[in-house]
């Protein structure tokens, strides 16, 4: 899983970071023009990288690694 985590991009870290703050997944849009469908993109492609089955459990395992906060 290590390989896989180094691989997280800056985007899919935010999203999970605001998922951690209590913002509901599809909130994580920025306000720069990005829309929901890119950051549910970039959530599930976290998921997949963590093998993680929910954004709870992205979360959970990016903290234990310390990818975020």
């Amino acid at each position: 899983m290590k390989d896989q985590t180094e691989r997280l991009t800056h985007s899919e870290r935010s999203c999970l970071q605001s998922v951690a703050r209590g913002q509901a997944p599809n909130a994580t849009a920025k306000p720069d023009g990005e829309n929901q469908q890119t950051s549910s993109d970039h959530l599930a492609s976290a998921r997949r990288k963590l093998m993680a089955s929910t954004a709870v459990e992205a979360v959970a395992r990016a903290m234990k690694l310390g990818l975020i906060e």
